[in-house]
């Protein structure tokens, strides 16, 4: 008994839009995500806005005041990341140490962090890369 496969990029191709059909899901469940009050810990018109920026359009790391704010106002929203080793795990940092760290200012956020924290609390879009050719 033969099987016929199909050929490598053949299966390529199908896990691609298999990825990427799932990545469109995720996409539109993101646009019914509810609406949560902003935090009120901080008063956010005393530090400069470059935080929610991309990289090219003038990004800023933020000030230590608001990761921490913004970490604690998610936390307190979801109690599952209530913890900073499970709010490090959410954001696949290796160590609850740096979720400190970023907090008390000992340690700049680096930029890939922290803009995935503002697309996971709705603060900044998610970037969607145009793919110019399948080339591989």
């Amino acid at each position: 008994m033969k099987i016929e496969l199909p050929s490598i990029s053949a299966q390529q191709k199908t896990i691609f839009e298999l990825a990427t059909q799932e990545a469109i899901e995720t996409l539109q469940q993101n646009l019914t995500a509810p609406s949560i009050a902003p935090q009120t810990e901080i008063d956010e018109t005393l530090y400069g806005r470059e935080h929610l920026l991309r990289e090219n359009e003038g990004y800023k790391a933020p000030h230590p005041d608001v990761i921490g704010a913004y970490f604690r106002h998610f936390q307190r929203h979801f109690p599952e990341y209530g913890t900073d080793g499970r709010l490090a795990a959410l954001l696949g940092l290796s160590s609850d140490r740096r979720v400190r760290e970023f907090k008390n200012g000992d340690r700049t956020i680096p930029y890939g962090i922290w803009r995935k924290f503002l697309v996971m609390t709705g603060r900044a879009p998610q970037d969607v890369i145009k793919v110019f050719a399948n080339m591989g």
